[in-house]
């Protein structure tokens, strides 16, 4: 079931058919051209029934309006005849007689709801004698059949095709973006895996993946709180996609003048571009929520971290408003320079467009990382509010103006799709772990230990959950956090894993939560009563939970706390370390939790582990954990000399070591530099996996 609604949003754009697909690829505008021009050359004129009240043509209106009212057509003799021969006599016999009868029966008044009194054959029919004579400046209505300015038909026929052939390369190149924003994490991944490919990759990680790309600042966030800078590998791949935007905003225009709908080429060109700039904006939203998703298929796709896809996601949503906001500038300064600023600026979709880009910027603003971490679940609310105005308005601005015609919707029912599979999926994992009863013990002066029994999930490292605590908070039940997997066996010290069967749990990655003041990390439960917590004996799992100022704050001594478990999910990728020949876990304070599922996959293994003398507690209760570990060093109230521990690997002659470091920004930071120096430099094969989360 992974990936199926993104995949049924996705497909649908290439659905054939009318309002299921997109211009060019499904949905055919003007077709017969021909047709097109004779009709656009005869609506104009004034028929006895037309009306003098109407609104100005825009340049989006796709050649509709006028004083005619399609009702007025489809009953006027004269307006059907001169229309039947023009088309009779314009397009050439290559015209199938089927396209003629279609476009007859859809277009000849001006809407598929109003149907003409006679039929194409019938009309034409009714033409005994060829006319001899146009519609004059004397003609105050149309009267008689009459001929059609050849060079009229020719520039209205010719106007429709560029304009569908702009329509076409909007949609081509919003499909490019999206498969290409999608397609080159798999790529990449796929790449690495090919044979002979393993050296390559080895060379390449010290300058593209493990280097960040602003000094050592990669989990702690740059000065003034700017954000967190990627590395060199991620801004390659945000550099590519701004670039391909640039390109895809800027190229494939064409231009016919004169024009029915555009009084200079600048028009004409702006209005394709102010169209392009929307296509673009529209087809980036399903790869912006879909990059943002716990459910994000590429994270199984892929060995790309769910920290790396949060990263891209921050930038492909900046990418996403820059596109906005031109759109909306560009749409302004046409329609001032045509004069019909005013008139459009009354109309329904032109409100609801604003909308989409007053909220689009204001989530530009408040997605900083001030925000996030002056209270990262108010961001969350105001974020998913924010985004709906969006999606909302991005709808109702094109349903208004073409009514589900031309399948611009589209690229919004894949955007649904992708947000309704990552929570549909979400909903389903709750269930299926059931609601559980977790015991709450502080182990320390701001740590405390929440133990879920009756879990039964995979010991595998590099894996994490999210905890909800609905009854601390009535008024916020939907509040969660990320935890770290560890099975329950591994917290038993050797002598009792050696008694009891082997059971797995889990545990979530990294206190180091870059968005969120303060850590929180998972393990499983060491000595507890098993059959009371309602589970099989070694089945559950534990959270080491830091308080910080958020619901975690209110956590506290507690026998039966009603407990909600969505996961397992992929955080870190763990093949590159655990093939290596010596494995080196660094951990910080609760960040031990982090790195702690690697001891019982690797048979040389050495955890290093600082942490503050007040959490001591938290040494004494994982005693048993690091009791498997045949190399340790354990420090209270010290810290780590990370580039001595690097130097010491190295001197022992081991070919190829990882490292895996889960801690406060600092020492996370300060390996990953230490780390790339050594592989640049040293005959060691360096890996290093950062088990830092990211929101």
């Amino acid at each position: 079931m992974k990936g199926l609604l993104t995949a049924v949003g996705l497909a649908a754009l290439a659905l054939p058919g009318p309002a299921q697909a997109l211009i060019g690829y499904g949905i055919t505008m003007y077709d017969p051209s021909c047709a097109f021009g004779c009709y656009d050359s005869v609506s104009g004129y004034m028929l006895e029934c037309s009306v003098m009240d109407h609104g100005p043509v825009g340049a989006h209106s796709h050649g509709a309006g006028g004083p005619t009212s399609p009702e007025c057509r489809a009953g006027d003799t004269y307006f059907l005849t001169t229309l039947a021969y023009c088309m009779n006599t314009t397009c050439d016999a290559s015209t199938p007689m089927w396209k003629m009868e279609r476009f007859w029966s859809e277009q000849a008044t001006g809407s598929k709801t109003v149907a003409a009194k006679w039929s194409y054959g019938e009309a034409l029919a009714q033409v005994k004698e060829p006319p001899t004579d146009e519609y004059g400046e004397d003609d105050h209505h149309l009267t008689r059949t009459v001929l059609l300015d050849p060079e009229t038909v020719k520039s209205n026929a010719e106007t429709r095709e560029y304009f569908e052939y702009a329509e076409m390369i909007h949609s081509r190149y919003g499909l490019v973006l999206l498969i290409v924003g999608f397609g080159t994490p798999v790529i990449i991944s796929l790449f690495t895996k090919l044979p002979y490919m393993s050296t390559l990759s080895d060379k390449l990680k010290p300058y593209l993946v493990y280097p960040s790309l602003i000094g050592t600042y990669h989990v702690r966030p740059l000065p003034y709180l700017l954000g967190n800078a990627a590395t060199i590998g991620q801004s390659l791949y945000v550099i590519m996609f701004a670039a391909l935007n640039i390109a895809m905003a800027a190229a494939g225009y064409k231009s016919v003048q004169p024009n029915a709908w555009f009084g200079n080429q600048w028009q004409e060109v702006m209005g394709y571009f102010s169209a392009r700039t929307g296509v673009l904006a529209f087809a980036l939203t399903p790869l912006v929520i879909l990059l943002s998703g716990r459910n994000n298929i590429l994270l199984w796709a892929t060995n790309w971290s769910h920290s790396t896809f949060m990263i891209l996601h921050r930038w492909v949503a900046r990418i996403y408003a820059a596109q906005v906001i031109v759109h909306s500038i560009a749409e302004l300064v046409l329609y001032i320079d045509m004069g019909s600023y005013e008139a459009e600026f009354k109309t329904e979709y032109w409100a609801w467009g604003i909308v989409g880009t007053v909220f689009a910027c204001a989530m530009l603003v408040f997605s900083s990382l001030f925000f996030r971490r002056w209270s990262y679940e108010v961001f969350l609310i105001g974020h998913i509010i924010m985004a709906v105005f969006v999606i909302v308005g991005s709808w109702y601005h094109v349903e208004f103006l073409f009514s589900r015609k031309w399948g611009y919707e589209f690229w919004l029912y894949a955007a649904c799709a992708v947000w309704f599979f990552d929570r549909v999926i979400r909903v389903f994992r709750i269930l299926k772990n059931g609601p559980r009863r977790a015991v709450v013990t502080e182990v320390a002066e701001d740590i405390v230990r929440v133990d879920v029994k009756g879990i039964r999930w995979t010991a595998a490292p590099g894996l994490h959950t999210y905890a909800y605590f609905p009854a601390l908070s009535p008024w916020r039940p939907w509040e969660n956090h990320p935890f770290s997997i560890l099975p329950t066996a591994l917290l038993r010290s050797k002598r009792e894993a050696s008694l009891s069967g082997a059971a797995s749990g889990s545990d979530t990655p990294s206190n180091a939560d870059i968005e969120k003041s303060g850590g929180v990390t998972s393990t499983s439960t060491p000595e507890r009563d098993d059959q009371a917590l309602g589970g099989a004996p070694g089945a559950g799992i534990t959270l080491y939970v830091r308080k910080s100022k958020g619901l975690t704050k209110l956590l506290a001594n507690h026998n039966s706390l009603l407990t909600l478990l969505d996961g397992p999910y992929p955080d870190n990728p763990t093949d590159g370390v655990l093939k290596s020949d010596r494995l080196l876990l660094i951990a910080g304070g609760v960040g031990i939790t982090g790195v702690l599922p690697y001891i019982a996959r690797h048979t040389n293994v050495k955890v290093c582990w600082s942490v503050r003398a007040s959490a001591e507690g938290l040494v004494r209760d994982l005693e048993g954990p690091l009791s498997r570990a045949a190399e340790k060093d354990v420090r209270v109230g010290s810290r780590l000399d990370v580039a001595a521990l690097l130097a010491e690997e190295e001197r022992t002659g081991w070919n190829r070591v990882g490292v895996v470091v889960c801690g406060p920004g600092g020492l996370c930071d300060d390996t990953r530099a230490l780390v790339t120096a050594k592989a640049r430099s040293g005959p060691t094969v360096w890996e290093l996996e950062v088990d830092a989360f990211s929101w």
